[in-house]
């Protein structure tokens, strides 16, 4: 039955990630879509509008050719110093308004390769004014100077954009004598940049919400992975302490008699000249024994914290000072690194099993001699004050898993329940922390756990 429901739970979890890989695929293709969407239509835009300024110059390379050839028909003085051309200035002026208002155009305008002004449409500019705005269409100027019809690239205005084309009028000699420029406004680019800016803006929005819907689709389902892993772990943490429960209270009784026996054989049997250490043995495994049988119930019990706003730093002295003797015997040099800080919420009796279970393993992992450092400190994460316990030792050290140590009945000792740190683990996440490791073979361990401190 268990089996059946680690299968099922394993499976599940194996969707959810497969899911959520699905999710990082779905919205990475959808990204990928709407950026090619507006880069071709980003494209299309621009072709669209480049055809638009072609037939545009056609047009008005046109009309400029037709007109050009009008005023060829004429018999006008084209000079600004004639004073016969203001004779005819009514009559240009007529004619250029005329081509003006049926094509739909900015300005019509004649001008010599000087860009100083004939005539113009409107009136629009005044007779002999030099044009040096068109100074920028010079390369299309002097091409219709030598008798070439050109069209000019687009020019921006002020902010408006205007197309123009440049015609040759040739006199009786077939000379150029005058130039024509038709101008039109190109406003449609600007509908055109609008679209593209609309593309931009909503392409943006778009990706913008695919990314939010990802980053909560991702939130979810990693919150229901860790639920489902929190579920499992209490399910299999549940049973594993119901069965040390169970075989703690069945050991417990066998030892109180074989200790009983024990201490009645030694008293019988032993001699105070001469004692025999094999009386001292059969006390000695009772002890081992007796101390995996409360590993086990204090795993199995699982009781409430009762904590309160109280000095850590006494606390740790305290688990610190209890383990004086062991550390001389066992030639272990202790420093400590204490920060002065504020009142921590905590359970004192259960921060005291947990460091005395980390000093313990630092003191048993060093041989020959080494040094424990305690470090109590000030330490932060995303913007959270938080306190940092250290237990770091120049054992010997493991390589292994840094999260496998944690779990219940796993252990590097060759003796021992395997549920010491699993019991720290537990205790330090239910005060809101946690706890890691980091340990080299032959280099020592660091143990450090986090704890929410008061603001």
């Amino acid at each position: 039955m268990n089996a059946s429901k680690n299968s099922s739970a394993s499976l599940d979890e194996r969707l959810l990630r497969r899911r959520k890989t699905m999710v990082k695929g779905m919205v990475g293709l959808t990204v990928l879509v709407l950026l090619g969407f507006i880069f071709g239509s980003w494209k299309y835009l621009q072709k669209i509008g480049n055809y638009l300024e072609e037939e545009l110059g056609r047009r008005l390379l046109s009309v400029a050719t037709l007109t050009a050839q009008v005023f060829e028909s004429g018999d006008f003085p084209y000079e600004v110093e004639s004073d016969m051309l203001t004779l005819f200035l009514p009559t240009l002026t007529e004619t250029l308004t005329e081509v003006h208002d049926e094509n739909q155009l900015q300005a019509v305008y004649l001008i010599d390769e000087n860009y100083r002004v004939f005539a113009t449409s409107r009136n629009i500019f005044s007779y002999g004014e030099t044009l040096t705005f068109l100074e920028e269409d010079s390369v299309a100027i002097r091409k219709a100077a030598s008798g070439v019809a050109a069209v000019a690239p687009m020019q921006i205005v002020e902010g408006n954009r205007f197309k123009s084309a440049y015609a040759p009028v040739r006199g009786v000699l077939n000379d150029v004598v005058a130039i024509v420029v038709v101008q039109a406004s190109a406003d449609f680019f600007d509908l055109i940049r609008l679209f593209q800016r609309g593309l931009i803006l909503g392409g943006a929005v778009s990706i913008v919400l695919a990314v939010l819907f990802s980053a909560f689709l991702f939130w979810a389902i990693a919150i229901l992975i860790k639920t489902h892993e929190s579920l499992r772990r209490s399910e299999r943490l549940a049973a594993m302490g119901q069965m040390a429960a169970t075989v703690a209270h069945e050991i417990r009784n066998p030892l109180g008699i074989i200790k009983s026996t024990a201490d009645v054989l030694q008293s019988k049997y032993n001699s105070k000249e001469e004692p025999d250490e094999l009386f001292d043995f059969i006390p000695s495994e009772v002890g081992r024994l007796n101390r995996l049988v409360n590993d086990f119930l204090t795993f199995a019990r699982d009781r409430d914290l009762e904590t309160r706003a109280t000095d850590l730093k006494s606390t740790v002295e305290k688990s610190m000072h209890s383990l004086d003797d062991e550390m001389k015997q066992a030639d272990v040099q202790l420093e400590t690194d204490f920060d002065e800080l504020p009142e921590v919420k905590h359970d004192e009796d259960a921060l005291n099993q947990v460091l005395l279970n980390l000093l313990i393993n630092a003191v048993q992992s060093i041989n020959g001699g080494g040094k424990i450092n305690l470090k109590l400190k000030h330490d932060s994460r995303k913007g959270k004050p938080l306190v940092r316990v250290e237990v770091q030792d120049t054992g010997c050290g493991f390589d292994v898993d840094s999260e496998k140590v944690f779990e219940p009945f796993y252990t590097t000792k060759t003796s021992g329940s395997g549920l010491g740190l699993a019991i720290c683990r537990r205790i330090i996440e239910k005060h809101g922390g946690w706890i890691e490791v980091e340990s080299e073979k032959g280099r020592g361990t660091n143990m450090r756990f986090y704890l929410p401190a008061d603001d």
